[in-house]
């Protein structure tokens, strides 16, 4: 599994062994899209709020490349950070899986709200760090979508486009959300 780890540079600087333990249970068994975190880690950087303009659009830019790269997103979400936020949004709109960290006095109320199947928010303590990311990594990989390709008539592609433009979402969503319902009608359908 390709895996995207994300946190805030502000909370990364106050706390690099968390961040470093994190970083390192993930990458023993999924290769990293990106080491940006380790690299804040040894570099020191405390705030990237107090970079250049260049260097924020290549950390956005960065961000989203990751994110499409990745098989699924890894977060630490405990701050307030309005950048997690939009990469948490912008990761489940890829149809991304996204296990969200948190510890027990960050209370991510805003993302509890947040009905969306591919999102995992877990709670967390540094004594079972390594058993809720392990278990987290494995129901997200459950969630990771599959390639499908498939031939379809010129009719039907022009019906596939004029519902994209119509609904404004993409053809795969539609057609998705298709076989989602006719999976919900079929009683003899077991997952």
């Amino acid at each position: 599994m390709q895996v995207y780890f994300v946190a805030s540079s502000r909370l990364v600087g106050k706390d690099t062994d968390l961040y470093l333990q994190i970083y390192k249970i993930i990458s023993r068994e999924h290769k990293m899209v990106s080491d940006k975190v380790l690299k804040w880690i040894k570099s020191g950087i405390k705030d990237l709020s107090q970079e250049s303009i260049e260097t924020k659009k290549e950390n956005y830019l960065h961000v989203i490349k990751s994110i499409k790269k990745a098989d699924m997103v890894v977060m630490e979400i405990s701050g307030h950070s309005v950048s997690m936020g939009y990469i948490l949004s912008k990761a489940l709109e890829e149809n991304k899986p996204v296990i969200a960290l948190h510890t027990a006095d960050m209370n991510p109320v805003f993302v509890k709200g947040i009905v969306n199947s591919k999102l995992i928010l877990v709670e967390y303590n540094k004594k079972n760090l390594e058993q809720v990311i392990s278990d987290s990594i494995n129901k997200a990989k459950c969630l990771v979508d599959m390639r499908f390709n498939f031939f379809v008539s010129p009719k039907i592609l022009n019906y596939l486009d004029w519902v994209a433009q119509k609904r404004m979402i993409p053809k795969s969503v539609f057609l998705r959300h298709l076989i989602e319902r006719e999976m919900k009608k079929d009683r003899e359908f077991k997952k």
